[in-house]
């Protein structure tokens, strides 16, 4: 592969970000395509040696968005901070020029990243370089859909910049990724037996008992009316000489939950990586698909006894009276940017590897269009993560839980240059910061909870990434 073939358009396109940057007075970006042969993402991640990776793929799908590298990045915090990110974004794709060249860029992401569920940074030290918002415009981009792979590498140039230089400079950086993915591995390293020889530490950061009393606590301010619902979240700490390796992980999730969404956001201070099954926003012009996920079942031991699970979860009163109150909550948040909506009456079973979900896929047109960093902001948090009524829900949590989430239960995906794109909730996920391992999960207390059922659904949860980090 080669970056020299573009030749004139290159220069151009330089030249005339050079010129723009220096009469805004901002920083101009020129993107160009390389022609890649489709191959899997994660080999890519897996061997950058970028500071700043993302990596993010639905396996049913056939779909796989990796970024390497940071050309530009967006931090926001507050409440007003999905807004400001869609403004950023919309500037960013004006103050971008991509040449034309191989592939086609429908699927092509702008940006990368994700968010905290707070609305403001945590002021914990496991979460430092994951502010309350970041969205990255990477260096290299690949995109792949089933046999079809468009790869595109971004320069920056800033005002005052000289055009030569900076022509000299990107073809040299282009270069450089082409070769980069050249020479990248056809294979993920995998975790061996020397893995399990390091050995495991785990250790719960809020012991079971005080667990059942935040979800007895709860209940009791559900009893008194001042919460339908409130979702509280656990941590499992797990440490293992030597750390961990996101990629190994990253082919374990995908391939045990290949309906799941798995990714990752790789920055100098940590990794948070997952495999979570619910989507919250994906917009393709103005058609958007959203899902309501709660309630869960263990899966059965025979294909009976998983029936029999199944059908126990469906017909659950409470179950679905806490999966009911994701869906009233996000056809509300939608109505208003929707002329038409489109949600079932009943809920379906998602069944996973060793847990099943009630799922209402909910689909919808706008009534004039959106970026999907907006639509997130109208989303965020559902019932499923945060609770109902949502303001007391969420000062519940802040006042009572036992942890700070930091970017886990916040959205994590990519934003195209059009404003379409998605966005799916960090869940089943972890946080690999050094040589320790931070698991997450978290149940929905409802009106009929039981402490010591929400407690062994969040061990559920939780198994999905423990058996994807300890070698047994």
């Amino acid at each position: 592969m080669s970056a020299a073939g573009a030749g004139p358009e290159l220069a151009g396109a330089v030249a005339a970000a050079a010129r723009r940057a220096a009469s805004l007075g901002r920083a101009q970006w020129v993107s160009l395509p390389l022609p890649v042969a489709p191959r899997d993402g994660l080999e890519l991640f897996a061997a950058s040696p970028a500071s700043e990776r993302f990596f993010w793929e639905r396996p049913a799908d056939g779909l796989q968005v990796v970024g390497l590298g940071a050309s530009h990045a967006i931090e926001l915090a507050g409440a007003q901070r999905f807004g400001a990110a869609a403004r950023e974004a919309r500037a960013l794709a004006r103050d971008r020029q991509r040449i034309a060249g191989a592939g086609t860029s429908a699927d092509e992401p702008l940006l990368v990243g994700g968010f905290s569920f707070a609305d403001e940074s945590s002021s914990s030290g496991d979460w430092k370089g994951f502010p309350a918002g970041r969205l990255v415009l990477p260096e290299l981009i690949v995109a792949k859909r089933g046999a079809r792979a468009v790869c595109v590498a971004t320069h920056r140039v800033d005002p005052g910049a000289d055009a030569t230089r900076e022509l000299a400079l990107a073809r040299a950086a282009f270069e450089r990724w082409c070769a980069a993915i050249a020479s990248a591995p056809t294979a993920v390293a995998q975790a061996g037996a020397a893995d399990a020889e390091a050995g495991y530490r785990a250790a719960v950061e809020c012991t079971h008992a005080a667990f059942r009393d935040d979800v007895a606590a709860a209940l009791r301010a559900i009893s008194g009316g001042s919460l339908a619902k409130v979702v509280l979240a656990r941590a499992v700490r797990v440490a293992r000489r030597g750390g961990f390796d996101a990629a190994p992980i990253l082919a374990k999730l995908r391939r045990a939950y290949p309906s799941c969404a798995t990714f990752a956001v790789a920055r100098p201070e940590g990794t948070f990586l997952g495999a979570t099954p619910e989507l919250l926003v994906r917009l393709d012009g103005r058609s958007l698909q959203t899902a309501a996920t709660a309630g869960s079942a263990p899966r059965g031991r025979s294909p009976q006894e998983d029936e029999r699970l199944g059908r126990e979860l469906a017909g659950s009163a409470k179950e679905r009276a806490e999966h009911a109150l994701v869906v009233s909550s996000l056809a509300a948040a939608l109505s208003g940017a929707c002329s038409e909506l489109d949600v079932p009456d009943v809920p379906r079973l998602a069944r996973l590897d060793g847990i099943q979900h009630l799922e209402t896929p909910i689909r919808g047109a706008l009534r004039a269009p959106e970026h999907v960093l907006e639509l997130v902001g109208r989303l965020h948090p559902t019932p499923a993560v945060g609770g109902s009524p949502r303001a007391a829900a969420l000062a519940w949590i802040a006042r009572r839980e036992r942890l700070e989430r930091g970017w886990y239960a916040g959205p994590v995906g990519f934003a195209r240059a059009d404003g379409g794109g998605e966005f799916w909730v960090g869940l089943r996920s972890a946080l690999l910061c050094g040589e320790s391992a931070r698991l997450f999960a978290g149940a929905g207390v409802v009106a009929g909870s039981q402490p010591e059922d929400e407690l062994r659904e969040t061990q559920l949860k939780l198994r999905a990434m423990l058996g994807a980090l300890v070698e047994l």
